[in-house]
């Protein structure tokens, strides 16, 4: 593990054979209900391609803002003939409108041995392909960038905006996490990652473990400043503690791939809790420093928990 020492996780037995030839695929109605999810920008997007988010400016079309003058905005098309009529001075009006532009949704995934536990591939594969549903469902266009150490070129979308790249995101990043090795053991290649982003200001997932130094952290939301940046943090209830107090545990070391067997105590189970909170409460509040709510991806995704956080920013 990186960082912590508690997070070794329990082992199991491999999936079947059948499971492991092929990426799974997301089934048609599970991908029209990520389509469902609405994301909200705390900014005006710029840019000229149509969308749905509001934009900075006024323009011709999108959503009515507001009565000017036709000598601040000389387009006789949308003279408002009502205002005219009620105007006893009888200014000449027209119609402002609020547009409403398209933006890029990215997300930057954390790809490290760490982030390869039970589990945790399916929920962030998962994840991945729900924000690009609602990105194609919004007009937007997804892309997708990921690293361990290094920049992983094979795990890459370019923004695109096309039909099924919601499976397509999908089925790369379960690959990506069955073909991970323990030589992926760090995720400093995350603020080298940034640069496969757009530059222009965009909304950016950011998808981890943050079991990193704080400095590391820092780094990778250094990098990220021009965006509006959404820090997910995956999490494993049994590497903070939700185990039995008793018994005996096969426990894997998920950035080394050690296995050992650990025996459950309460004082164990104990110092496993108090550890996680207190790194939880520092990630918290490195957040929170910078004005980031996170969203946590604890055990599996959860869509409805992810459409109340975005619904709340």
């Amino acid at each position: 593990m990186r960082g912590a020492g508690f997070g070794a996780t329990p082992g199991r037995a491999p999936p079947p054979a059948d499971a492991a030839e092929g990426a799974p695929g997301l089934d048609a109605a599970v991908v029209a209900d990520m389509a469902a999810l609405a994301y909200r920008l705390r900014w005006r997007v710029g840019g000229l391609r149509p969308g749905v988010h509001g934009a900075a400016g006024e323009g011709g079309e999108g959503a009515f803002r507001r009565l000017v003058s036709l000598i601040d905005r000389p387009d006789p098309r949308r003279i408002d003939v009502r205002a005219l009529a009620r105007d006893p001075f009888e200014a000449v009006r027209v119609r402002a409108f609020a547009p409403r532009r398209a933006v890029t949704v990215g997300v930057l995934v954390d790809v490290s041995a760490s982030m390869g536990f039970d589990g945790a591939n399916m929920a962030v594969a998962t994840f991945c392909a729900a924000i690009a549903a609602a990105a194609e469902a919004a007009g937007d266009s997804f892309t997708l960038a990921a690293a361990d150490a290094q920049v992983r070129a094979d795990l890459a979308f370019p923004p695109v905006r096309r039909r099924g790249v919601a499976q397509q995101v999908f089925g790369a990043v379960i690959a990506c996490g069955r073909a991970a090795g323990v030589q992926a053991r760090s995720a400093r290649g995350l603020a080298a990652a940034v640069e496969r982003l757009p530059r222009r200001r965009g909304m950016v997932f950011l998808v981890s473990d943050f079991l990193m130094p704080p400095a590391d952290i820092a780094l990778v939301l250094d990098a990220l400043v021009a965006h509006d940046v959404v820090p997910v943090v995956v999490r494993d209830s049994r590497a903070e503690g939700d185990v039995p107090a008793f018994g005996l545990m096969d426990a894997r070391d998920a950035e080394t791939g050690a296995r050992r067997l650990v025996v459950l105590r309460p004082s164990l189970r104990a110092r496993w809790r108090r550890e996680a909170e207190q790194r939880l409460a520092g990630l918290e509040a490195l957040f929170a420093a910078r004005g980031l709510p996170a969203f946590h991806l604890l055990d599996r995704f959860d869509g409805e928990a992810l459409v109340h956080f975005l619904g709340g920013r």
